[in-house]
């Protein structure tokens, strides 16, 4: 077992105040309590206002972990997304097929899970385009946010087909 320590640096920014102090408590707390981590030392720093911004603070933490497992510490990486982050122990480290393959089957499998968010959200931004091109051209506000049917409307997809089929001057 690979016992590895580091320090991560987490930073939020937010309002109100004294939600930022709570949330950044409680991110540190479910770090540490997750199997196979643990909390060294922690210090929260006082929240400060962020210059040019009105009721806008910004605060951070400084935690030492220890993890029973390099997977373990990537999946924390992934999970919290530190500012910041140092490893101080061991200082070298011999990785093993098996552990090297664990990382990156880890690694693959958050990046297709965002893969698969962003293309959703690509598909959804695209729908609200078009009902909202559909409502631009005199369409019905009940047609177009029909809770029982999730895909556009025909009407609806007429007004796309023929969206994607006028050409725009060149230039503007």
């Amino acid at each position: 077992m690979v016992v590895l320590k580091a320090k991560f640096i987490i930073e939020i920014l937010g309002r109100p105040i004294e939600h930022l102090e709570k949330t950044l408590s409680e991110l540190i707390e479910k770090m540490g309590s997750e199997k196979g981590n643990s909390i060294l030392h922690k210090e929260i720093h006082k929240p400060k206002a962020v210059e040019k911004a009105e009721n806008l603070w910004t605060t951070f933490a400084d935690i030492d972990l220890s993890f029973e497992s390099i997977p373990l510490f990537f999946s924390s990486i992934m999970t919290y997304l530190p500012a910041h982050i140092e490893i101080y122990e061991p200082e070298l480290f011999k990785l093993n097929a098996f552990e090297l393959n664990e990382f990156a089957n880890f690694v693959v499998g958050r990046l297709h899970n965002y893969d698969a968010l962003a293309k959703r959200m690509m598909n959804e931004r695209e729908v609200l385009i078009n009902k909202l091109e559909f409502l631009k051209n005199g369409g019905d506000l009940k047609v177009v946010f029909n809770p029982v049917e999730r895909q556009p409307e025909p009407e609806l997809k007429k007004v796309r087909k023929e969206n994607k089929t006028k050409k725009k001057p060149k230039g503007k």
